[in-house]
């Protein structure tokens, strides 16, 4: 015999408890969902203003940077200016320092040729060794007047940090060790040699035997 089936018809007063029940719990879970939703728009806003507030931070820097850098060139150009205009000021310095010391020299030039012309025309050599003589004190005074003054060297006990020595001299009118002979004469500058002084120095004479 074919089997028999049972079937379980539901009736619409039966199916409604269960429909208010599935709208009763979608309705308790709406306020979760909300809240959820409610939550994440809040945390994408926090983000979003985060990132405003980065990129607002990093165009602040990067202003900054910019004007430290305009302000680092301009300082670079400024010592560049500086060191060319000190650089034109030595120059200018060291010519006008040139041109003072001509000026002092110039004088000896007219002394030498008044002297010269005196002992053409006269055939006077004192004339002309007086001629000389003022252009050489003339010098000298020249020379005194910007700091220079010679070396005392002869009879003077042998310094290399102001004589040269340029050989030895067997001697007995001077002490062993001292300067014999001054060969060309020396200058200070102030407390600086300008030129050390040329000079044999004295030696014991050996003794000759026979």
């Amino acid at each position: 015999m074919p089997k028999r089936h049972k079937i379980e018809i539901t009736s619409d007063d039966e199916a409604e408890p269960a429909q208010r029940r599935e709208a009763g719990e979608a309705k308790a879970a709406a306020p979760d969902e909300q809240a959820r939703i409610g939550q994440a728009e809040v945390t994408a806003a926090q983000q979003g203003a985060e990132a405003f507030n980065l990129e607002e931070q990093l165009a602040q820097a990067q202003q900054r940077a910019q004007e430290l850098n305009d302000k680092y060139l301009r300082a670079l150009a400024d010592l560049e200016n500086l060191r060319r205009r000190s650089r034109h000021e030595r120059a200018n310095a060291a010519r006008d320092g040139e041109a003072e010391i001509l000026l002092e020299v110039l004088p000896l030039l007219d002394n030498f040729a008044r002297a010269m012309a005196a002992a053409q025309d006269s055939n006077d050599s004192e004339a002309l060794m007086q001629g000389v003589r003022m252009a050489y004190d003339q010098l000298h005074a020249a020379l005194a007047r910007k700091g220079v003054r010679p070396i005392d060297a002869e009879g003077q006990p042998f310094d290399p940090q102001y004589h040269d020595a340029v050989g030895r001299l067997e001697t007995p009118q001077h002490p062993e060790g001292s300067v014999a002979v001054e060969i060309q004469k020396g200058y200070m500058l102030g407390d600086r040699v300008l030129r050390p002084s040329r000079v044999m120095v004295a030696v014991r004479p050996s003794d000759k035997k026979k």
